[in-house]
């Protein structure tokens, strides 16, 4: 798509904004003054109070991120050796693609370790690793467990028998870009750094409206926003699909990690948060490499991508606290301790509003129904405004025509994914990992092993 035509979208796209604002204003004074709708005083007054807060952070987010530079790319005889990491669950040929991504990576083969971990799979996942070994003798250790362990598991152990320094972590559904490795490699040319993030974007676009959806969501919260904490070195979250550690600092904290516990109930899920966490917390840098970027798969459909949003929300509940408490532990008149309380004090935010407001709005649905469905609109109205932000972005860097979704995402998270945050409070022992069950059952080896080991090559970002 040429320039012309990505400007002439985005042009559209604030058109119907304004049009949408418009009307907006015509509404809410036919509900003010036609239905007679009073809102409280103290709602007012805490609508600017965060509206105020959240322009001062996404303008903190535009600057940071606007400075952001990432690390410059070693060359391929400078990289040190790295160990890439691969934990299996019920991927059956996904995890080929995977390793077949991995080996193709532009990065020095006697530098390169993989070790690729099934997890106890109920389906052919360790017949595929096998079959990606056998076709390139002696580069993947073949780990495999009996019984399901549970991805921390599976990580420990990688990280356990690593033989590099540098390790990194690759979900079994994740494709990497060419250059990535050597991309995330380089984030470690600083020695105070102890993890870095790497890019990820969605795979699996032309399945759904819920991938396009969420493409633009993570080009704004996987892109910008870590830009913008990898300036002051506390990136709040490694991705699992695609992230990097330095082994000897991650040791002291390791078992740890793999102890953990929260409300008395073991932490299986949000590993990754736990490790850029605790990584931060021990005074260690975690930063974001732009140009790592990997390609990974989210759910599609409706239930599965709620168990999906259920298993984050709950490990940011508890991440964001024990961040939060990190953070003002100590105050400290430095920029770097300032930006991080701000970080932790939005982010914190961020869980503590949407876990209340639909709460909220069903007393005032039962009490004042004619006032709810005026703030249903506001919110709805409010949503889209700020989803313009990200949709600006995407429509800049990827596309024009698509970035419109991230403004309908911001309609259909108020409406069909508003209960997320109040359920996973409520729930929030429950640790399961929701999405880890049994997919394909009956597959054609002969035709899967042709797209897999034929087209070894293919990791673009399809639009």
């Amino acid at each position: 798509m040429n320039n012309s035509v990505k400007q002439k979208n985005i042009a559209l796209i604030l058109w119907l904004c304004t049009i949408l604002l418009f009307f907006s204003g015509l509404l809410f004074d036919f509900t003010g003054e036609t239905l007679g709708l009073v809102f409280p005083y103290y709602f007012l007054v805490l609508t600017c109070i965060l509206s105020g807060l959240a322009l001062s952070y996404y303008l903190y987010i535009a600057v940071s991120a606007y400075c952001y530079h990432p690390a410059q790319l070693l060359s391929l005889n400078d990289l040190p050796g790295c160990t890439v990491i691969v934990p299996a669950y019920n991927e059956g040929p996904h995890v080929a693609e995977t390793l077949n991504s991995i080996l193709s990576a532009d990065y020095p083969q006697e530098k390169l370790e993989i070790i690729a971990i099934d997890d106890g799979s109920a389906d052919d996942t360790l017949y595929w690793i096998e079959e990606v070994s056998s076709r390139n003798p002696g580069r993947i250790t073949v780990i495999h467990f009996p019984r399901n362990q549970g991805k921390k598991h599976g990580l420990y152990t990688g990280f356990l028998k690593a033989k590099y320094d540098i390790a990194v972590t690759v979900d079994s559904d994740t494709i990497l870009e060419s250059g990535a490795l050597q991309q995330i490699v380089s984030g470690f040319s600083d020695p105070e750094v102890g993890s870095v993030a790497g890019n990820i974007r969605i795979r699996n676009l032309n399945e759904g409206i819920l991938p396009r959806m969420m493409d633009v969501g993570f080009m704004f919260g996987f892109e910008v926003i870590r830009c913008a904490q990898s300036l002051i070195g506390c990136v709040m979250c490694t991705p699992g699909a695609f992230s990097a550690y330095r082994r000897s600092l991650l040791f002291p904290f390791l078992d740890k990690w793999m102890k953990q516990k929260f409300l008395g109930i073991p932490a299986t899920t949000g590993e990754d948060r736990a490790l850029a966490t605790m990584m931060i917390c021990s005074g260690k840098k975690v930063v974001f490499q732009r140009e790592a970027v990997a390609h990974t798969c989210i759910p599609s459909n409706y239930t599965r991508f709620c168990k999906m949003l259920l298993r984050w929300t709950r490990s940011d509940i508890r991440e964001n606290a024990i961040i939060f408490i990190h953070a003002f532990k100590k105050l400290q008149c430095n920029h770097i301790r300032i930006g991080l309380q701000y970080h932790a004090l939005v982010q914190w935010i961020n869980t503590l509003i949407p876990g209340i407001f639909p709460l909220a709005m069903i007393v005032i649905l039962f009490f004042m129904p004619l006032t709810f469905f005026a703030l249903l609109y506001c919110g709805i109205f409010c949503s889209c405004v700020a989803a313009l932000i990200p949709a600006f972005i995407y429509a800049k860097r990827v596309s024009g025509v698509f970035s419109v979704w991230g403004i309908f995402f911001a309609i259909y998270n108020t409406l069909l994914l508003s209960w997320i945050v109040p359920y996973s409070f409520i729930t929030v022992k429950n640790s399961g990992w929701l999405t880890r069950d049994l997919q394909n059952k009956n597959i054609n080896r002969g035709k899967i092993q042709k797209i897999v080991f034929g087209v070894q090559k293919n990791t673009g970002h399809n639009k």
